[in-house]
């Protein structure tokens, strides 16, 4: 314990960005019903006499097809099995949330938040922040926000990271805290505050001294996110399925945030 540790590009992939990618789909899986709105509206205005409305109506549908298209691009690109496939998908949503940026409201502040990813992936960290600072300006909810600031506080580790990680480079560490911190504080119980609270202990192990504010932060993730025991039925215990079933789910709690803090606090320990 107390050691300096020195985080490199390849544990930085092996770790954070990894995660990175399933935190982002989650978060497009999440989000994606709530901004793709105006169906019922474009309905009803195609039946208005109005030509403006029309015009109006026809814009959303336009730009609602086009986040659908982004959408399917990025989660193609998630799985692309080599660089050429998934830069050619990244470059068609690109082109897609180009277009819908602009228009500002939630589909616009959405469209930011993809394009911020976009150059996050890309390891555009300039590019990157700029996106999600347009998208922080337009977002309305404590949720939405914490988003944002999660998103800027994952742009700024990358920055020092990527650096030549002297002393003076260590204000990227201080400005991903902070972003860290303003998502915390945001909401209470949300998924967004627990990962928000990760990412602090995360850059408290990188503080030589702060060793138990990270176990604490870790602990406490690990504690309040744990889920309650697994409970089937009789009948659900006698179908031919229940063990496919039962790997399922268990395989899907290795995911929760909860895991995650316990193996960083048993990480922790070890003094790795």
């Amino acid at each position: 314990m107390g050691k300096k540790i020195r985080i490199t590009r390849k544990t930085l992939r092996e770790d954070e960005i990894r995660s990175g990618w399933f935190e982002f789909l989650a978060w497009l899986q999440r989000h994606s019903r709530q901004v793709l709105l105006g169906s019922g509206i474009v309905l009803v205005a195609l039946f208005s006499l109005q030509v403006r409305s029309c015009a109006k109506a026809n814009q959303l549908a336009r730009a609602n097809m086009a986040i659908s298209r982004a959408e399917l691009y990025l989660r193609s690109a998630l799985v692309a099995q080599n660089e050429q496939v998934r830069d050619r998908r990244l470059a068609d949503a690109q082109s897609d949330l180009e277009l819908v940026a602009p228009r500002g409201g939630k589909l616009g502040a959405y469209a930011n938040y993809l394009l911020g990813n976009i150059a996050f992936f890309r390891n555009q960290y300039d590019e990157a922040e700029g996106y999600y600072n347009a998208y922080l300006g337009a977002a309305t909810g404590p949720t939405e926000k914490a988003d944002g600031y999660i998103a800027l506080g994952y742009t700024y580790e990358n920055k020092f990271f990527w650096t030549n990680q002297r002393p003076e480079d260590r204000v990227w560490l201080d400005h991903a805290m902070e972003s860290y911190q303003k998502a915390e504080d945001l909401t209470s119980g949300t998924l967004e505050h627990y990962m928000a609270m990760l990412g602090r202990a995360r850059l408290d192990e990188l503080q030589p001294g702060h060793e138990a504010e990270a176990q604490e932060l870790y602990d406490r993730t690990e504690r309040e996110r744990q889920l309650g025991p697994i409970k089937h039925s009789t009948a659900f215990l006698r179908s031919p399925y229940e063990p496919i079933l039962a790997d399922s789910e268990r395989i899907g709690r290795l995911f929760t945030l909860a895991e995650t803090a316990r193996l960083r606090r048993e990480r922790l320990e070890a003094g790795e």
